[in-house]
Formats: structure tokens, sequence, C-alpha cells
């Protein structure tokens, strides 16, 4: 094979001994049952980056590497509809029933994809229904995964375990939920968007929104990677790889702030700004802050210290804040909002306990915990589930 014979395993697939092990974690990983090698082959092509998958992604047009890909996929097909000889391979069922959300819709999908092949009559069914899966979903990594970490060396790695957070896990604050949901449904549909900051009290919903963001908007092409501050030197790489993908990409700044002495946010401005060379438009940056100001300030700077072009000093650092276009301010709740958030809930995880009860008890845990936020509501309810239900 030409374009897809970069994987030796498609070559080994029918070895069926030499790959029994392989086959069967890959089984128990994400929940496959039935034939394992159908599976197996479906998984390989749904994540084989050549010429004719990323381009089919792109631009649903192939171009000159269709006629190589027909080939390769005939043979593929011709695999995929060999029987196994070993009985188990043909017709499994995993033991491993606690599977996490994300391994369990991945392995949704690779049943799904194997189920529309397996219903092919022709080679070129086949073929049509490999591209179809390429122009809706896309190839590789980005297309099956919602979220991915960037590692020290500039490369990325999927997220397995996502919380599965959605905005009804934040109470209130329906004017930044608003104003955060329309800013990234207008990325999503490659229209004019801002890169964000969340900045305000910690515990009040900030990072959750975040997490609620991406769970909504995967669907629609949007994908999500955290970088930690200390990676921002690879953020010009990060993007130079991005901007060649058909999918829209936030990355995710959390508790972003520097110490004074900290140099790391020259990064971020570049990114931010971009340099002689355009900014991707399918990239935005998403932070998350517990203060306006990201970069941190001393009175001695305020009053010269040291530095002889003070002002020019002040407003380099101040001037980060400002190149986030849209900033949405989380206060935390006052007395009487805290306790509609114990109440909300109190409500959904079925704790039945007197109102009065309750309120007064969530008053003291407030003060013992650190004050009033989301946060503390939260706590104060897993602390009372296992005990009033």
């Amino acid at each position: 094979m030409i374009l897809y014979g970069k994987n030796e395993l498609y070559k080994r697939l029918m070895t069926e001994e030499e790959n029994l092990s392989y086959l069967l974690e890959f089984a128990e990983k994400y929940g496959i049952c039935g034939n394992l090698i159908k599976a197996k082959i479906a998984w390989l092509i749904m994540n084989d980056e050549n010429a004719f998958s990323l381009s089919v992604e792109r631009s649903r047009n192939s171009f000159g590497a269709e006629w190589y890909a027909k080939k390769d996929i005939a043979e593929l097909c011709r695999l995929f509809f060999i029987s196994p000889s070993n009985e188990v391979l043909e017709n499994y069922t995993p033991a491993n029933n606690r599977i996490s959300g994300e391994e369990k819709r991945i392995g949704k999908m690779i049943a799904e994809f194997t189920e529309k092949l397996d219903l092919t009559a022709t080679e070129e069914e086949f073929f049509e229904c490999v591209k179809d899966f390429y122009a809706i979903y896309g190839v590789g990594e980005f297309g099956i995964h919602k979220a991915f970490c960037m590692q020290d060396d500039g490369s990325i790695s999927p997220v397995s375990h996502i919380k599965e957070a959605s905005f009804e896990d934040i109470y209130g604050y329906e004017t930044q939920k608003q104003r955060l949901i329309a800013n990234t449904d207008a990325f999503a549909k490659g229209l004019g968007a801002n890169n964000v900051l969340l900045y305000g009290d910690s515990g009040t919903g900030k990072s959750t929104a975040i997490k609620a963001i991406l769970n909504m908007f995967y669907d629609k092409g949007v994908r999500m990677i955290q970088v930690q501050k200390h990676q921002f030197v690879h953020l010009g790489k990060l993007t130079e790889q991005l901007k060649r993908r058909n999918y829209r990409f936030i990355l995710y700044m959390d508790d972003l702030s520097f110490e004074e002495f900290e140099v790391e946010y020259k990064y971020l401005k570049a990114a931010i700004e971009g340099s002689l060379e355009e900014k991707p438009e399918n990239v935005l940056i998403y932070a998350t802050s517990n203060r306006k100001h990201l970069i941190k300030e001393t009175f001695s700077e305020r009053e010269g210290g040291d530095d002889v072009h003070r002002n020019e000093s002040i407003q380099e650092k101040i001037s980060l804040s400002d190149r986030f276009g849209l900033s949405i301010f989380y206060p935390k709740p006052a007395e009487q909002e805290y306790f509609n958030i114990v109440e909300h809930l109190a409500d959904r995880t079925s704790i039945t306990l007197d109102r009065d009860v309750l309120i007064a008890e969530a008053r003291k845990w407030g003060i013992s915990h650190g004050g009033y936020s989301g946060r503390t509501a939260s706590q104060f309810i897993e602390q009372l589930g296992t005990t009033y239900k």
C-alpha cells in the first residue's frame, strides 16, 4: 500500500496470533464488541493521516491522491471482509464495564463507523464511506478527541478523562454565559471572534465554563488544547501546526498570572498579536485568572523604582490584558446568591433537609471555608451528600 502502508499493522492484521493481545487490549479500552478485526481496521482508517485523508478533511477534494487511495482502500476492504479464523475475534464481548465517558464515546464512534463500512457492498461504496467519514469528522487525533494537553517539548497528547461539565452546573452568571457562548458560536462558524479572559474571584465557575464550552461545541468542530505557562515558548510552533487543520482550536490557559520576574508573557503577547506572519484565523486563546491585570505590579514600580522608563514598563504589563478582546468578570456571589446556589445544588443531588437548617449550615460552612462562592457551595453539598439523601 502506498498511502496507508506507513502503518505495518494493516499488513499484519490477519496474523491473528501475533496481534491477539493487541486487539484484546484495544477492545477492552474502548468497549468494542463483535468482530475485532473489522473494528481495528476502522480505527486505523480513522487515524491514518496521509495526503488523501488530510486533503479530504480540509476541502473534501483529494486532488491527485485519490487514485492511490482507491488502490489502498480496496486492499483494506478485502481485509475488512475476511472472516477471522479465531472465534474470539469474531464475536468478542469485553469484560471491562468501567470505561471512562470519553473512551465510551470514542468506542461508540468506532462501532458506528465499523457498521457503516460493514454495510457497503462494493469497493467503491467502501471508498466513499471512508471519504465521507474524513469529510465529516476529519482524521487522526483531532477528529476523534475533544481536548489535548501540550507537552514540554511542544507536542500535544489527547486528554482521556474529561469532566462532563455543562452550563447547568453553574448557577447564575447568565450574562457571562451568554457572552462566552456567543463568542464561541461565532468562532465555530468562522465569523469574527475574540480571545477571551475570564477573570474574578476563585470558585465562581470560570474553569467550569471553559469545560462546558468544550462539551457544547465539540460537534461543531471546536477542539481545545491546554497550555501551561512555561510552555508558551512553543506557542508559535503549535499555531503553525494547527493552522493547516480544518478545526477551530481554543488554546486554554487556566489560572493565568505572572510574577514581575517572569517573561513568558512576551510569548503570549506575540501569539495573540501575531508577528510578521498572519495569526491563524482558526485559533483563539481562552484564559482564566483571579485578576484582570495578569502581570503582578509592585508599589516600587508605581513609584519609579530603578526603571528609567517607568510608565512604559507599567503600560507593557497592563497591555497584556488588553490583548484579550473580550473580558468577562465573574464576581463572588452575595450571601443570598450563595444560598440560592446551595438550594439549587441540593435539589439536583436529591438532598432532603429542612430549608432553614440547610441555610444555617451553609452559612457556617461558608464562613469557615474561605467565604461564599460556587465552589464552597459545591463542597458543602458534597459533604452533606453522604448523610442527607
